[in-house]
């Protein structure tokens, strides 16, 4: 038996820490969680490193199982990228930081002190679900990655927070209290609420002026406009263009779609409350699966969603889906991602057993498009909305970040450009691309961003060349977000890559 805390340390006042049997390893076949330096299982205090450690792992193994109950299927590996798609380690506490991270090779958990008082970010069910929540949606669409846009950063941000939502409903105990304080879900609560003692963490450290000095909550009334327009600092009630910031809108349309589900279904007990977030869940998970990854990626995650309703319950959702996302100032518009924009050369995509190949004169049509210059191979993989097969078609170059700042001079970042491509009397049609140009002038905007709030390393252990595996990468220069980018030497050519994704404040 183990003391676990279901949710986060400072609402334990509302969800109190309870001693409960510890979870089993993961059956082979299944995504694995190795937990480092594992102390012998026992009942240890709160604040104890022997505690925290038992804690991230029940943590991380419930996350998983979370999505696995929603989506009545198993999560069977992680990225194929990961340092052990088989396993992910569970890294406990990393060091003194306050913040969490998810790198391919661990999701690790740090400690800070104040004074007298010691904050563990792994000690939060919260935070270790949301960094398991990057893991997961790194092993659906492991091109996410290395997509240098904010609102797909912005979209893995708001998984992570929406996997810690639906880690918490998963608990039927949680759900019970959950309806008693709030039977509408439209008052502020612990659930939609993550990380709450994390953010207190950084409040007293930095002060309430930071934008991560409090909770990001699902239930809240953002409203998307272009990332172009807004606010590039500001604090915690203020939407900035940062991926932690932005990611509120797409967990708010969670949040909407979620209770929209459960008031519909007239059925407002803790087990309609279940039967709902199987379907929001099921609903956001095919669209992280399905839209394509291009700069407006919240709308098209949108779309997909109503797509995928279509599909799975039969449009029975989609007015809920719709309204959701209009509350926060997306209008959809679902079909017209099904309809042609422009003939393209070549054959329509064939898809044969999941498998799906476009003829190459095609690709050279949409490379004249989009991506000239650029003889980077083209990605080509399945995809499928509303029902329709249709091939995802991403191609690359690469832009100057010379302007971005001066510690990028000679540096370059990828650009990605994702297209899809389907069918129209019987040629290859163009159903969806953004404007020639806009990639690359999103991708310099979301540099400008992470060199804004710190998250860039631009030296990484002295230098540009790959580091040794484990090493840690340098911090930024000034206190921010925490490094998730660095530089690296490619070839004769500096890049910009990601190296992680990082969810609290770093302590300089």
């Amino acid at each position: 038996m183990i003391n676990f805390i279901p949710n986060d340390p400072l609402v334990t006042d509302v969800m109190p820490m309870r001693r409960v049997t510890a979870k089993r390893d993961r059956p082979a076949g299944r995504a694995g969680i190795i937990l480092a330096d594992e102390p012998p299982q026992a009942s240890y205090p709160p604040g104890s490193p022997e505690f925290v450690a038992w804690q991230a792992r029940q943590g991380a193994i419930l996350a998983i199982e979370a999505w696995e109950k929603a989506l009545g299927k198993p999560l069977t590996s992680w990225a194929q990228d990961a340092d052990n798609p088989a396993s992910m380690l569970v890294v406990s506490d990393a060091g003194e930081d306050l913040n969490a991270y998810y790198d391919r090779a661990t999701l690790s958990f740090f400690h800070a002190t104040k004074g007298n008082t010691t904050w563990y970010s792994g000690a939060s069910t919260d935070v270790v679900a949301h960094e398991a929540g990057h893991a997961i949606l790194d092993a659906l669409r492991p091109d996410l990655w290395a997509v240098n846009l904010l609102e797909v950063g912005g979209f893995h941000e708001a998984f992570g927070d929406v996997t810690a939502i639906v880690t918490a409903l998963a608990d039927r105990k949680t759900r019970e209290v959950l309806l008693k304080l709030t039977p509408k879900l439209d008052k502020a609560n612990f659930v939609e609420a993550t990380a709450e003692e994390l953010s207190e963490a950084i409040r007293q450290f930095y002060g309430p002026g930071v934008s991560a000095s409090q909770p990001r909550r699902a239930l809240n009334k953002f409203t998307w406009q272009l990332p172009q327009t807004m606010p590039k600092t500001g604090g915690p009630n203020v939407m900035i263009a940062e991926v932690h910031s932005i990611a509120r809108i797409m967990s708010g349309c969670f949040w909407d779609v979620l209770r929209g589900v459960f008031l519909k279904s007239g059925k407002t007990t803790q087990t309609g409350l279940w039967a709902a977030t199987k379907i929001a869940s099921a609903l956001f998970y095919e669209a992280s699966r399905s839209a394509p990854a291009v700069p407006r990626f919240f709308r098209a995650a949108g779309r997909a969603m109503v797509l995928a309703d279509e599909q799975m319950y039969g449009g029975k959702h989609r007015d809920v889906i719709n309204q959701a996302f209009l509350n926060h100032g997306l209008a959809l518009g679902a079909a017209g991602l099904l309809a042609a924009e422009l003939v393209l050369e070549g054959a329509p995509p064939k898809v044969r057993r999941n498998v799906v190949s476009v003829e190459e004169n095609t690709i050279q049509d949409l490379r004249g498009r989009f991506a000239a210059g650029s003889r980077k191979p083209a990605s080509v993989t399945t995809a499928e909305l509303g029902g329709e097969p249709m091939a995802n078609v991403t191609l690359y170059s690469e832009v100057s970040l010379d302007a971005v700042d001066p510690r990028l001079k000679g540096v370059v970042a990828a650009v990605n450009t994702a297209t899809l491509v389907g069918s129209s009397g019987g040629s290859a049609a163009l159903m969806a691309a953004p404007r020639s140009g806009a990639p690359s002038a999103e991708v310099v905007d979301f540099v400008r961003s992470l060199v804004t709030n710190g998250q860039i390393a631009f030296k990484l252990n002295g230098g540009n060349n790959k580091p040794k595996k484990g090493a840690v990468p340098a911090r930024p220069t000034v206190p921010g977000l925490g490094t998730t980018h660095a530089v690296r030497k490619r070839g004769a050519k500096q890049e910009l890559l990601r190296i992680r994704f990082a969810c609290g404040w770093s302590v300089l």
